[in-house]
């Protein structure tokens, strides 16, 4: 298994209800030529975690620090459901205790990436919970 060392956040971009399943994610990905979808979750608004990239695999989902991070998609833009945060918690608990990653490396991508939004929520009132 790879060094993880970071989670980076992200949201889909897209709260077309079409859109909110990681089929159609992995098919844009792989459109733009990549192996495999580049997160390796995607929280569906259910609240569903689907798997993405195996963890073994170095996502692609946030260049120049791919290699030790672990890449969790929220699906939509705008819009967002409880059910998805509910659930971003308890994942990333889990990741968290499995990879001792603490609270200050988790990252929405627009850390990393000041011309992006991503993920478009206040990320900060969920980490403040974990």
């Amino acid at each position: 298994m790879r060094k993880i060392n970071k989670v980076i956040i992200h949201c889909s971009d897209s709260d077309n209800p079409h859109h909110d399943n990681v089929k159609t994610i992995r098919q844009w990905h792989l459109d733009r030529g990549w192996q495999d979808i580049g997160y390796h979750f995607v929280i569906t608004k259910n609240g569903r975690i689907k798997w993405g990239r195996s963890l073994e695999m170095i996502g692609a989902h946030c260049k120049g620090h791919n290699i030790d991070s672990i890449g969790i998609c929220l699906t939509g833009r705008n819009n967002f459901s409880q059910e998805q945060f509910h659930f971003l918690g308890i994942l990333l608990k889990k990741i968290m205790r499995d990879f001792k990653i603490p609270k200050e490396n988790i990252f929405g991508h627009n850390h990393f990436n000041k011309h992006k939004t991503c993920p478009n929520f206040d990320l900060s009132k969920i980490i403040e919970q974990l």
